[in-house]
């Protein structure tokens, strides 16, 4: 059974304390994510021949998540930052004397790396030595004019987001992040106005940083077909 790295309902047997991070090389979870995820993990699990009720259900997700947090680190060495997954909500720490900058992605989720990291290529290089790169984020309750702001700002990291998630061949949503809206949002263009600036993105290049165009060329490998502009629109297309 082949897995792409994509899948997000495919699972794997495999021991709860299996999933140490320290008992999986990177070498390891990278063919566990394109290759064969059974043989793999049989090689690398510390309990072989227990009978398949004795095993727990695990997301390939955990292993994703192992695999793009070490090719960050070395994909962005030069940067002195690395990325953390975290328990609680995410964070941004800037660089100290002793300890690198950290990107902290909530609770383990990918797309949570995926959203903290365009938020980090977004910033530049005075931004990244704040924490939390110097912003001032509202929670969830905001009110219309807070909203309208919070869209305003999120336009190109979430435009950016959405190319790394599709260069993974996962499918992209846009985040509002404000389930407790207390005001009409059906008027919001935030959706169209990502997708256009992702086809643009895509398209030109225009205010895509650097790092962000070194990982599309590492993440876009990834895929069994180029991306294209039509990936990009058609993701937004909803299903009846």
């Amino acid at each position: 059974m082949t897995l792409p790295f994509v899948s997000q309902f495919a699972v794997a047997p495999v021991l709860a304390n299996d999933i140490d991070t320290a008992m999986i090389d990177q070498q390891s979870a990278h063919l566990a994510l394109r290759v064969n995820f059974l043989p793999v993990l049989a090689s690398i699990s510390k309990t072989k021949n227990r009978p398949l009720i004795d095993y727990q259900w695990v997301s390939v997700e955990a292993l994703q998540v192992q695999w793009l947090i070490g090719w960050f680190k070395r994909w962005f060495c030069h940067r002195d930052t690395i990325l953390v997954k975290g328990g609680h909500e995410p964070e941004y720490f800037a660089a100290t004397d002793t300890e690198p900058a950290k990107i902290v992605f909530a609770h383990g989720f990918f797309a949570s790396a995926l959203h903290e990291i365009s938020h980090w290529c977004m910033a530049g290089q005075k931004r990244r030595l704040l924490n939390d790169f110097g912003y001032w984020y509202a929670p969830d309750g905001r009110n219309e004019e807070q909203q309208q702001q919070f869209e305003q700002v999120e336009i190109l990291p979430q435009a950016i987001e959405c190319l790394l998630t599709l260069a993974c061949n996962k499918p992209f949503s846009v985040s509002k992040d404000n389930l407790f809206a207390d005001f009409d949002t059906s008027q919001s263009t935030f959706e169209a106005d990502v997708q256009a600036q992702a086809v643009r993105f895509w398209q030109t290049g225009q205010k895509l940083s650097t790092d962000a165009k070194v990982l599309l060329s590492q993440l876009t490998k990834l895929r069994p077909l180029p991306l294209t502009s039509f990936d990009i629109c058609h993701n937004f297309i909803k299903a009846n």
